[in-house]
């Protein structure tokens, strides 16, 4: 066979003098000193590396707006107006839950979450940029089986809750077989965007139309030293890191996604990370909570499990909304409780499923507004691969030596003012999240497995029916095209009553042979070799 096409897209000699004199006005013209050195390949990455970047005064301005807010917040630390004071974090309480309100007006969120779907002005924004690296997979997380007795990847999973979505949406209930309309827009990351594009497309996009679905890119910001200069990670690469899931909204724009939904007269949208394993995509409850109350944005939020879970909870500091991660909130503020009730002053754990209105979530998007020049990032230092001081090869520092900038999705909500609405879900039907490899019995595809199947188990014990369920390892199932949320299982409960523990199908009809054929021992190390291939 010949040899692959290597095809080399050169800047012009006018091109490469207006970028070099753009990093130049922004002082950071020394990505260019080697430029006269490289070969033709090299000038190329240089180039590449330069268009990821976009912007240098944008890049630069991130970084100095960033790194001076991270030192005022550590100098206030323990004096003056100190950051563990109850001043500085006020505690946030939700405004209703899907627990304690009325079942009446959950019903009446829900119907309105149902009709915005059906009119064509939702749609869901999934966060899929990690791979399943601490999952012990190299793939996009994603495509990650917890183990269910159907075996669906979480993207399939959560599609085909999206595609009952539409169905509920539509005209299914008539018999006609019609489905609303609810884009989804996918953001990966540079290393997982190839394979996730490839996944869905051998998937057949799980039922859903390719025309309904949007894969984008989060961005890449430099990575920067002590003195704000861009650090070469050799002489033709400037080192660089994911911006964070926070880098959403400069991603709509740069994709043309947030115009995409501009077009579709999209009017509200909702927003979650793919590594839970029980949400629901384009939830209308939560939709439907905040559209009735007008608000630019919100948030699903869950009761914290004990003081020292690593989640972060929700606050307002100067009346913004704000998000504490666990390792930064002071312990007396994280073990406060409520003198009368007993509970934690701090309780509302973000989970990441969000909700904003169109309105608010293009203003966040727009580079030339508020949100976007004024929105500052997270300060991290660290050991960054750079430029030997001989020019000749990459090499580790032994200690930090510099910065790597990310945001955070939630940091755009301060600007959205007092116009943030908070409901508080369940945590077992809400958020069981998939971070940590199987066994670790945290956080992980077994416990997710025992809280998917216990959220299925209640759903048909609601309507009176029973489960056997004594095989706790495999988990119990209800396909999504069955019950997007437990809906509709009045007629099937009455018509079998008892469930044995198994897979069901799409219809819901019990497959008792395949069930125990795959319980057997070839079966599972079948099972187990074909994941290992994937």
């Amino acid at each position: 066979a010949p040899p692959p096409l290597v095809v080399i897209i050169m800047a012009t000699p006018s091109d490469v003098t207006a970028i070099r004199e753009t990093f130049e006005a922004a002082d950071q013209g020394h990505v260019f000193a080697h430029y006269d050195a490289l070969d033709a390949s090299q000038r190329a990455s240089l180039s590449a590396s330069l268009a990821a970047i976009g912007d240098p005064h944008r890049a630069a301005s991130i970084y100095a707006r960033s790194t001076a807010a991270h030192a005022a917040n550590a100098s206030s630390d323990g004096s003056g107006d100190p950051a563990g004071s109850s001043l500085y974090y006020a505690p946030v309480a939700a405004d209703d839950g899907v627990d304690t309100a009325d079942a009446s007006v959950v019903a009446r969120w829900t119907e309105e979450g149902i009709a915005i779907a059906r009119r064509g002005e939702l749609a869901v924004v999934l966060l899929a940029g990690g791979q399943g690296t601490r999952l012990g997979s190299a793939d996009p997380k994603g495509m990650y089986d917890i183990g269910l007795p159907r075996h669906r990847s979480l993207f399939q999973f959560q599609a085909e809750r999206l595609l009952k979505l539409t169905r509920l949406a539509g005209k299914e209930g008539e018999g006609v077989g019609e489905r609303a309309i609810v884009p989804w827009y996918v953001m990966t990351s540079p290393h997982t965007h190839a394979a996730t594009v490839e996944y869905f497309r051998e998937k057949n996009h799980f039922g859903l139309p390719e025309s309904e679905i949007t894969f984008f890119q989060q961005g890449t910001l430099p990575c920067f030293d002590d003195d704000g200069k861009m650090i070469m990670k050799s002489r033709h690469e400037v080192a660089t890191a994911p911006d964070g899931n926070g880098g959403l909204y400069a991603a709509l724009h740069a994709s043309g996604a947030i115009d995409d939904m501009r077009r579709r007269n999209v009017k509200h949208v909702y927003a979650y990370c793919v590594d839970n394993a029980l949400v629901k995509p384009g939830d209308p409850t939560f939709v439907g909570f905040c559209a009735l109350r007008n608000v630019a944005a919100g948030a699903k939020v869950i009761a914290k499990a004990a003081a020292d879970e690593p989640v972060g909870v929700f606050t307002r500091r100067d009346g913004k909304v704000h998000v504490v991660e666990y390792s930064e909130m002071p312990a007396a503020l994280a073990t406060a409780t409520d003198a009368d009730t007993g509970k934690l002053t701090y309780d509302c754990a973000n989970v990441a499923l969000h909700y904003y209105s169109f309105d608010f979530l293009a203003k966040c998007c727009d580079p030339d507004g508020e949100v976007q020049k004024a929105l500052t990032y997270h300060v991290a230092r660290k050991k960054i691969p750079r430029l030997s001081d001989d020019d000749a090869t990459t090499t580790t520092p032994e200690s930090p030596n510099g910065v790597k900038l990310e945001a955070f999705i939630f940091d755009a909500l301060q600007f959205a003012g007092d116009s943030v609405a908070f409901l508080r879900g369940v945590r077992e039907d809400d958020f069981a999240p998939v971070k940590n490899a199987e066994g670790t019995g945290k956080d992980s595809p077994d416990t997710a497995r025992k809280l998917v199947s216990g959220q299925h188990v209640r759903w048909i014990e609601k309507h009176g029916g029973s489960v056997v369920y004594n095989m706790d390892d495999a988990g119990w199932e209800i396909a999504p095209a069955v019950s997007y949320a437990g809906e509709g299982l009045e007629e099937i409960v009455k018509k079998k009553g008892a469930f044995p523990f198994m897979a069901y199908r799409d219809n819901l009809e019990p497959d008792l042979e395949e069930a125990r054929r795959k319980r057997t021992a070839g079966a599972v190390a079948a099972e187990d070799a074909r994941m290992a291939k994937k």
